[in-house]
């Protein structure tokens, strides 16, 4: 009897002391809420929604170099244009006056030169040059050396008129290529999208716009946002919503541009163009609407950077208690980095591990 209260006594003492250690390292392991911070996983979208507009992949926003009086405008917005045929053009009364001028001086100069020439190969420069040398020059200067000498200015004059006539011929050039700059042809061959001006006998400025576009290039260019730009790849599919169509078209993504560009909003995107062949017969020019594109990414989380120890482990919450799970890292976007396997969309990840308790915690 006595040896079996022994046991019986000593059983309930282990027994407490197991059921009080368990509560210690049970509250050890439980999560303290004023110390850790809980984040839930973000899932990569299946896809992308991008508002943007339709536009042609060839156009072209052409000005005159300079101001002046336009004289001539021959078409209207909406117009057909063919490559070269002009859109406007300046009044060039006095750019013709100066390439006249130009040629007249060139003429002249031309004469004097060949006349020069002509001199040179029958002795009548160095004829000229021997009297000043013969009466200025005497004392010191005779034989080979006058000759020398009269040669070096010989040789002077026909390079000074060859420098003239070569600047006369660059006048001639510069004023023939003014009088080209007054006239806008086109680049393409398309329609007239935009006139800054619609009629023609007004002053306007180097910053008055036309602009030709081919519609036979017409594409949806959609303004995606920097963090869904790696998940969109040419062949994209894409389903687009035209303001003015009533149904939804289909299209894929064949162009992703390289570089971002800034919207009249502030807002920084990546341009993406969108081709269809039902957008080529229905849509116009500048209408505007929304590209909903099929990601590349299927269940692909990202988290904070800072959460991946060694690369490839999270503490994530599992009902209040720290469990470390073995992940599969992707690419890193900034301050964030893709997870392609190991966390689930109800996972709540801890983003300040530093917190817990150096305790050995389970490990999923």
């Amino acid at each position: 009897m006595k040896k079996t209260a022994i046991i019986i006594i000593v059983f309930f003492v282990l027994a407490f002391a197991g059921i009080m250690l368990y509560g210690r390292i049970n509250n050890q392991l439980v999560i303290n809420s004023q110390t850790t911070t809980e984040s839930a996983a973000r899932f990569v979208s299946s896809t992308i929604t991008a508002d943007g507009a339709v536009t042609a992949q060839d156009q072209a926003t052409l000005h005159f170099q300079t101001g002046g009086k336009l004289v001539y405008l021959p078409l209207k917005e909406g117009d057909k244009v063919y490559q070269g045929q002009t859109i406007a053009q300046l009044d060039t009364y006095q750019l013709q006056r100066d390439l006249t001028t130009a040629l007249n001086n060139y003429r002249s100069t031309r004469d004097t030169f060949d006349q020069t020439q002509t001199n040179s190969q029958n002795n009548y420069l160095q004829a000229q040059q021997y009297y000043p040398y013969n009466t200025y020059g005497a004392a010191g200067i005779g034989g080979t050396a006058e000759t020398n000498a009269i040669n070096d200015v010989v040789k002077r004059i026909i390079d000074q008129n060859q420098a003239n006539l070569d600047n006369s011929v660059i006048k001639v050039e510069t004023a023939n290529y003014a009088l080209q700059l007054a006239t806008l042809t086109s680049p393409l061959n398309g329609i007239i999208t935009h006139e800054d001006v619609t009629v023609p006998n007004q002053n306007i400025t180097a910053t008055t716009n036309f602009t030709v576009a081919d519609p036979s290039t017409m594409v949806f260019r959609a303004n995606v946002s920097i963090e869904d730009i790696y998940y969109i790849s040419e062949g994209s599919k894409v389903t687009l919503a035209i303001d003015g169509l009533p149904d939804k078209i289909k299209g894929t993504v064949t162009k992703i541009y390289p570089s971002k560009v800034t919207l009249a909003n502030g807002q920084t995107v990546y341009q993406v163009d969108i081709q269809s062949d039902e957008l080529k017969k229905l849509g116009k020019l500048d209408q505007a609407g929304t590209a909903i594109i099929s990601t590349n990414a299927e269940n692909v989380a990202l988290v904070p950077a800072w959460t991946v120890l060694s690369g490839q482990y999270i503490w994530i919450d599992s009902n209040g208690r720290p469990v470390l799970k073995t992940v599969t890292t992707g690419k890193t976007h900034g301050n964030e980095i893709e997870i392609t396997s190991g966390l689930s969309p109800d996972d709540k990840i801890i983003t300040n591990p530093q917190s817990i308790p150096s305790l050995k915690y389970p490990m999923l």
